[in-house]
């Protein structure tokens, strides 16, 4: 084992605010790195998204406009559970340091990028970085703080990822008509260098120093199985169509893959998974709540825009206030679910955050009945925010509780795992449900997206189509309403009921932070 003593902070007012919220110098300076990564990584999705219309105009390649974002998500998504090996083996510090690195450097690539060629490939290795930013920062603080401070300080972080969510559009609409779309990404920069710094000075790990043995040909097999898995998920449906050979045989080579991989797990002995994890009641009930929570929670911030631009006649602005209304809605749910996890404990903060979501898709499945735009966009707004509240109170408590019932050594392979079942659950349901509104109205459908090119529709037409695309995401708002329920359900039955005193793991960790 080995051990350093932390490094002094020298600002007195640290000390003087660090008594005041309850901790240490040393985590305070921690903590405000951790909060520096998250918001980084959260600004990035959002001030993105508002820059890509001048980013095609400037570099072309329409067709390839999905791939900026499907190349992040994949790379994204398939790197969490090999960095969370990492952290669990040779110490956060190192694994954060790296994704943080990456991530900053693609960051600057996609800034001087000069096709949209160029752009997804550095998207791809910003990707690459994200990866372990989110969840091994989630990590982090879940090693600097005990249980208690735990449960009042992730409500703190999930709100940074919030505000983040809702300034981003705004941000990004500053930067790209002012000093230019290319600053959306530099802007990454000094940021993230701030985070590597504190992060780097100020955090000190006891890692004991043991040989390893890491499972490359587990994580071989994983990554080949999700990626056959998201790619059906986000583009199989667009390119070939949901019951073409080629989307088929993808989805099936991703279950063989998947299935391929949990016996390949049971054989090593050091997995990349431990499987034994998911026999944990609150493991195994939090990713089951939370990937089937992840189909919500992405699915309403995919196709209530269309909602409120194609059926609604809004634009853009007002549908990203409807969507922002969820990012609003999720901080205060982190943290009143906080302070009710310490009061009531785990499971009625649970069941209660899962009602909430049950009944916004409700209230989102009403969006159309008011019939004017302002009163569609309010119920809309209404829905996002009440889904937010929910996945605020459950997801917050359950990374809390699945921190706590874990070892160091386990930590960041169990916060892994949670947000690796959210986005996969969301990737999955969204490009499924996708199918629903294609069917509904057709590849003609996003011309009624367009507030000018909407214009030149005939009257009747325009109405036609506007009625088609309503049918179809009536549809998905019931299915997303059915999956909410079904999260309900699964909250009930399986939600163990634990408390912040007494689900503490009795035995030592074999490293930790200090």
């Amino acid at each position: 084992m080995t051990a350093t003593a932390p490094a002094p902070i020298p600002p007195r007012r640290h000390h003087a605010l660090a008594r005041r919220i309850g901790m240490t110098p040393e985590q305070f300076v921690i903590a405000v790195g951790v909060m520096a990564a998250l918001a980084v990584a959260a600004l990035d999705s959002t001030v993105v998204s508002t820059a890509m219309p001048t980013i095609i105009g400037n570099l072309g390649g329409i067709s390839e406009y999905g791939w900026v974002f499907s190349a992040y998500l994949l790379a994204s998504t398939v790197t969490v559970p090999l960095y969370s090996r990492l952290a669990d083996m040779y110490g956060r510090k190192p694994i954060f340091l790296t994704g943080l690195a990456l991530f900053v450097g693609g960051s600057m690539l996609c800034g001087f990028a000069g096709s949209m060629t160029e752009l997804i490939l550095f998207r791809t290795v910003q990707g690459l970085g994200a990866g372990a930013v989110q969840p091994i920062a989630f990590t982090i603080a879940g090693d600097v703080f005990e249980s208690e401070q735990r449960a009042k300080v992730q409500g703190l972080f999930s709100g940074v990822w919030g505000f983040s969510a809702v300034v981003g559009p705004v941000l990004g609409s500053v930067i790209t008509t002012t000093i230019g779309w290319q600053w959306v990404f530099f802007v990454n920069a000094p940021v993230g260098l701030a985070a590597a710094f504190l992060i780097g000075r100020f955090l000190h790990e006891h890692v004991e120093r043991r040989r390893h043995r890491l499972d490359l040909a587990g994580a071989g097999i994983l990554t080949l199985g999700l990626v056959s898995l998201l790619f059906a998920a986000t583009e199989g449906g667009q390119l070939w169509g949901w019951t073409s050979p080629i989307t088929l045989g993808l989805v099936a080579a991703a279950v063989a893959l998947l299935v391929a991989f949990g016996l390949w797990e049971q054989r090593v002995a050091e997995p990349l998974i431990d499987l034994d994890l998911l026999n944990v009641p609150i493991i195994g009930a939090g990713l089951a709540i939370g990937g089937l929570s992840g189909v919500v929670m992405f699915s309403l911030s995919t196709y209530v825009p269309p909602l409120v631009q194609g059926v609604m006649g809004g634009n853009a602005l007002q549908a990203g206030v409807a969507v922002a209304a969820m990012s609003i809605g999720w901080p205060i749910g982190s943290i009143v679910g906080g302070r009710a996890l310490l009061r009531f404990g785990a499971r009625p903060t649970v069941l209660f955050g899962t009602a909430m979501l049950v009944l916004g898709t409700l209230v989102v499945t009403q969006a159309t009945r008011p019939g004017s735009l302002y009163g569609g966009l309010a119920v809309a707004a209404l829905g996002e925010a009440t889904t937010g509240l929910g996945m605020g109170l459950s997801a917050t408590t359950i990374l809390v509780m699945v921190q706590g019932a874990v070892p160091w050594q386990r930590r960041a392979v169990a916060t892994g795992l949670v947000q690796f079942s959210r986005t996969i659950g969301g990737a999955v349901g969204v490009g499924l449900l996708g199918g629903i509104v294609t069917a509904s109205v057709g590849s003609g459908s996003a011309i009624i997206l367009d507030p000018i090119g909407r214009n030149l529709i005939p009257a009747a037409q325009l109405a036609s189509m506007r009625s088609a695309l309503s049918v179809g995401l009536e549809w998905v708002f019931i299915i997303l309403a059915i999956d909410a329920l079904v999260v309900a359900a699964v909250a009930w039955r399986f939600m163990p009921a634990l408390h912040i005193e007494r689900q503490e793991p009795a035995a030592a960790a074999a490293g930790g932070a200090s």
